[in-house]
C-alpha cells in the first residue's frame, strides 16, 4: 500500500466488504457509499478524490459518514463494539486516534479552581 492511516484503513475496509477481491473493489457499483471515492486512493499511482493536502482530513470525514450510516446515530457510533472486526473502528469519530485521545484527556482533566 502506498499510503497509511485513514486512507489505508478505507482500502482495507473495502477489501473486506468485497470478499478480499481487489477486482471487485475496483468495479464496486455502490456509488452512494461514503467510501466509494476513496476505495482506490491507497494504491500507488492513484489520486485521492480531494487535493493531497486535504486528503487525510476528507478521508477521516468519509470514515465518520460510513460509521454514522452503519450505526445510525452518534451514540451508537460511540458505543460501537466492532473493535476487532472493523478496520475503521479507530477512526470512527472522524479524527486521528491520537487527536481524539488528546482532546478527551484535556476535556476530562482536572480544572484549576478560579476564584473571582
Amino acid at each position: 500500500m502506498g499510503r497509511s492511516g485513514a486512507i489505508a484503513l478505507i482500502r482495507q475496509f473495502c477489501l473486506e466488504c468485497q470478499g478480499a477481491s481487489s477486482r471487485s473493489v475496483r468495479s464496486c457499483p455502490d456509488a452512494r457509499c461514503p467510501l466509494w471515492g476513496w476505495r482506490l486512493a491507497a494504491l500507488p499511482g492513484e489520486t485521492p478524490p480531494t487535493p493531497e493536502e486535504d486528503a487525510v482530513r476528507a478521508a477521516l470525514r468519509a470514515v465518520r459518514r460510513q460509521c454514522m450510516n452503519c450505526a445510525g446515530n452518534r451514540r451508537e457510533v460511540r458505543a460501537c463494539q466492532a473493535r476487532e472486526s472493523c478496520p475503521l473502528w479507530r477512526c470512527r469519530f472522524g479524527v486521528r486516534p491520537r487527536t481524539y485521545r488528546a482532546v478527551r484527556r484535556r476535556f476530562f482533566a482536572p480544572k484549576a479552581l478560579r476564584l473571582f
